[in-house]
């Protein structure tokens, strides 16, 4: 191997770290804004939408890169509904009991939506797919917060 190879991959290994270690810390400014704009909190709910709204412009502006994982992101969704169906509980709270065609619906769920989101990464995103793909990353984080219809 030549010294220019090997330097081509731990730059390529560095770089792929900071990119995991960026999704983490993206992660938890969501949680930490989710947290405080939702929950009591010994900070003002204004902090939590500031986080959330911090979050939301790095979400966007990062959009072309991180769509090229969301098919895998996506296929963790079928996995656990999976595991779901299996175990008929929630996959970390076993107190939590999920019917089975529950569990079904959230699999074929995941699955389609794992399949379709293969199409954004054969092209350049237009803004109705930043939109769907918005919306679609809210509504998966806001299920997290809003009470139980139940």
């Amino acid at each position: 191997m030549s010294e220019d190879t090997v330097g081509n991959q731990v730059k390529g290994g560095f770089r792929r770290a900071g990119i995991w270690l960026l999704g983490f810390a993206w992660l938890g400014l969501v949680f930490a804004g989710m947290a405080i704009a939702f929950t009591p909190s010994p900070h003002s709910p204004a902090l939590g939408w500031g986080l959330l709204s911090i979050a939301a412009l790095a979400l966007i502006l990062a959009m072309d890169g991180w769509v090229k994982v969301f098919p895998g992101l996506l296929a963790y969704g079928v996995l656990g509904s999976i595991l779901m169906f299996v175990n008929g509980h929630a996959v970390n709270h076993p107190e939590v009991v999920v019917p089975r065609l529950e569990a079904v619906i959230l699999i074929i769920f995941f699955a389609a939506a794992a399949g379709l989101s293969f199409t954004f990464t054969n092209h350049k995103l237009t803004v109705p797919d930043r939109i769907a793909l918005f919306t679609f990353i809210v509504c998966f984080f806001w299920q997290a917060v809003a009470p139980a219809s139940c």
